[in-house]
């Protein structure tokens, strides 16, 4: 036999004998010329064969996770509709399933909202209160400061003021503008009064007593400035605490004034009387007012000290009061730096006029509009605008019978920023038409008279009341209204129907994943985390009459499941609907609902949630083998080429041995024959 036949013959043998699978490869048949093209063809097929081993192993962890993606699917299917069902019975507990019932249905209306409960109520209303309006005094017809530019006018609410630039002058224009700039404050419109005459109508967002009025400045408003600056200041100090007038017999006060201690009597102890004394025995050094830091109705009444003259007095500035020898009754305040410097002019302004004023910080201008010109007025709009900056005090520096008020003003951050103030009178064009007030009422015959910017009173939780008239007939207004809440049975215990059955469907997919016969899930620490979620919810309990889902009719089974049992749950909550409801409770504010809620959204969450990030997790795992089997795969294509070409040399390298082997085998016979014939 040749040598090569003999080679090559081995070598098939070999390759015939050895058994191999092949996998994820398609194999593409090798066609050579010559005898061996079969033996390199097996070659070609062993090597790919072996390659893709690593394939197969991939391919059959690839569809492993893809069988616990589709289970993570069905599992995140059920909890999904448990957490639709725990929404449900959150639904059937909101305003909605409520009803209402209104003794008297002209004078409140009800409505429920989520976070209501069931109660009885009953309400006085005195008044319905009034909304602030006010009418333009003539037709509205202002003609162009700067010819061809729309005027800027100023709107006053309260005491602030507002900017407002229509389009152009027209009534209709400026309206919009307020409209469309503070239409949460006031709400204008355009009146057509007679043929001819249209005028602006402002009408307050809120119920009560306000400033409603549009303000024309003067296009070269110059104003002057009516404090006089005290860098020194002007000591100052206020009574720690509410005024104490008691004792029947006038006592002694001792009065500090810097360095020096003085002693008085007055007629009374009454905050009035000490005051007045002290204005009358050393007003010329210190003057004492009496100011109320409370209300009407629960007055707080204080005495505040001020020195006349800037800087300190007998070496201090130190202003203190002692009763009969006791401790120290005053406060001592930032000095005052800031005072009017003439006696202040409160006069009402003439017809068609209006007064605004500057406050002067620094260096920074803040506009208002007090109620109207006297001292007081503009105090207290000072304070309650810009009280963060400054603290305003009315100082009386004449008597009784002649007054000479003045403004005096504090910082509140005991910085040296100097105040001013500035008067400017406008062109006004509003006339009040209706004067404000708030609404009052009085809730389950306590005594205590409410009052409210709003006719939409919130008298429980959840429970508005919508004010439409008085109780009684005016003006005695006692005749109370009784509101009486009720909640739907029905709409919860369908929702607890449905709930039990999302609840069981989903204990029932979690067990398809444990025991003999378990799913592709099996062993997966997903499995058990889902069951004990699932378990706290149906174990859950609290204190109180209604304590476990068993008390309302939710019996928890050997096998996991819930049971529902409709005629215990009316039986307890009729026999206490308010602790079925608390022990329930809302998605937010606690109970039952909270507790399935924060659970379900530890699995559902999309982007915490058990499930969602287990699913992501699958994803990304899967994403990885697909990857990798692609890269192998190109590997093993990249192999098979290679393996072809190099087995396409080495056949034709054969196949031309071949060729000659046969050529000199034809030879060396003819010549064999030649030999036979010539012997």
């Amino acid at each position: 036999m040749p040598a090569l036949e003999y080679f090559m013959g081995t070598v098939s043998t070999s390759i015939t004998n050895t058994p191999v699978t092949t996998a994820g490869s398609t194999s593409s048949t090798f066609k050579g010329s010559s005898a061996y093209s079969s033996d390199f063809q097996n070659i070609i097929d062993r090597s790919v064969a072996i390659a893709t081993l690593p394939i197969s192993l991939l391919s059959n962890q690839q569809s492993a996770l893809a069988g616990q993606s589709k289970e993570l699917t069905a599992l995140d299917t059920k909890f999904s509709a448990l957490q639709t069902a725990v929404k449900n019975i959150g639904t059937a507990l909101s305003g909605s399933s409520f009803k209402t019932d209104v003794s008297k249905k002209d004078t409140v209306g009800v409505t429920v909202s989520d976070g209501a409960r069931e109660g009885v109520y009953s309400i006085n209303v005195k008044d319905i209160g009034a909304y602030e309006s006010t009418l333009s005094a003539k037709n509205w017809d202002v003609a162009d400061a700067v010819p061809g530019k729309p005027n800027t006018f100023t709107l006053v609410i309260g005491n602030q003021n507002y900017s407002v630039t229509g389009a152009n002058n027209s009534a209709q224009s400026v309206v919009d503008a307020i409209n469309s700039k503070y239409g949460n404050l006031v709400q204008a419109t355009t009146v057509n009064v007679a043929s001819g005459d249209t005028r602006i109508s402002l009408k307050s967002a809120t119920l009560g007593r306000t400033t409603l009025d549009l303000l024309q400045l003067p296009s070269e408003a110059t104003a002057s400035g009516l404090q006089q600056q005290a860098t020194a200041g002007y000591a100052t100090s206020r009574t720690g605490a509410t005024w104490n007038a008691s004792g029947s017999a006038a006592a002694t006060y001792t009065l500090v004034l810097g360095g020096d201690q003085h002693e008085f009597t007055p007629t009374s102890n009454s905050a009035a009387d000490v005051a007045s004394q002290i204005n009358s025995q050393y007003g010329s050094q210190v003057r004492a007012t009496v100011v109320d830091l409370g209300t009407s109705g629960s007055p707080d009444l204080r005495i505040s000290l001020q020195s006349v003259t800037a800087g300190a007095l007998n070496g201090s500035s130190v202003l203190d009061l002692k009763k009969s020898g006791g401790a120290s009754l005053q406060t001592q305040q930032v000095a005052a730096t800031s005072r009017t410097s003439v006696a202040w002019n409160g006069a009402a302004d003439p017809e068609g006029s209006r007064s605004t004023y500057n406050l002067v910080a620094g260096g920074t201008k803040y506009s208002f509009t007090p109620s109207d010109n006297s001292a007081a007025s503009v105090a207290e709009a000072l304070n309650s605008m810009f009280g963060a900056q400054v603290l305003a005090t009315v100082v009386d520096f004449g008597t009784s019978n002649n007054p000479d008020l003045r403004i005096s003003m504090q910082s509140r951050g005991g910085s040296s920023t100097t105040f001013d103030l500035q008067k400017t009178t406008a062109t006004h064009f509003q006339n009040e038409q209706t004067q404000g007030a708030l609404a009052s009422y009085e809730m389950n015959s306590s005594g205590v008279t409410s009052t409210s910017k709003s006719r939409s009173i919130t008298i429980s939780d959840g429970v508005t009341a919508h004010l439409t008239g008085i109780s009684g007939d005016a003006p005695a207004t006692t005749a109370p209204v009784d509101i009486t809440v009720t909640r739907s049975t029905s709409a919860v215990d369908t929702a607890l129907t449905a709930f039990t059955d999302a609840y069981n469907a989903a204990i029932d997919e979690v067990d398809t994943q444990r025991g003999q016969d378990a799913g592709a899930l099996a062993g997966q620490s997903v499995v058990s985390q889902l069951a004990g979620l699932l378990s706290s919810i149906s174990t859950f309990s609290t204190a109180g009459q209604v304590s476990g889902l068993k008390s309302i009719g939710l019996d928890l089974q050997t096998n996991g499941h819930l049971i529902y049992t409709s005629f215990q749950f009316m039986a307890a909550d009729i026999m206490s609907s308010i602790s079925v409801t608390s022990f329930l409770g809302s998605a937010a504010g606690g109970g039952f609902l909270k507790n399935a809620t924060d659970v379900l959204g530890k699995i559902e969450d999309p982007t915490t949630g058990l499930l969602k990030t287990s699913a992501t997790d699958l994803k990304s795992q899967i994403t990885r083998i697909t990857d990798t089997i692609a890269k192998k795969q190109s590997q093993v294509d990249a192999l098979q080429i290679r393996l072809q070409n190099q087995m396409a040399v080495s056949d034709a390298l054969i196949a031309a041995m071949e060729q000659k082997s046969s050529y000199f085998s034809s030879m060396f016979s003819a010549q064999e024959t030649a030999n036979r014939m010539y012997q």
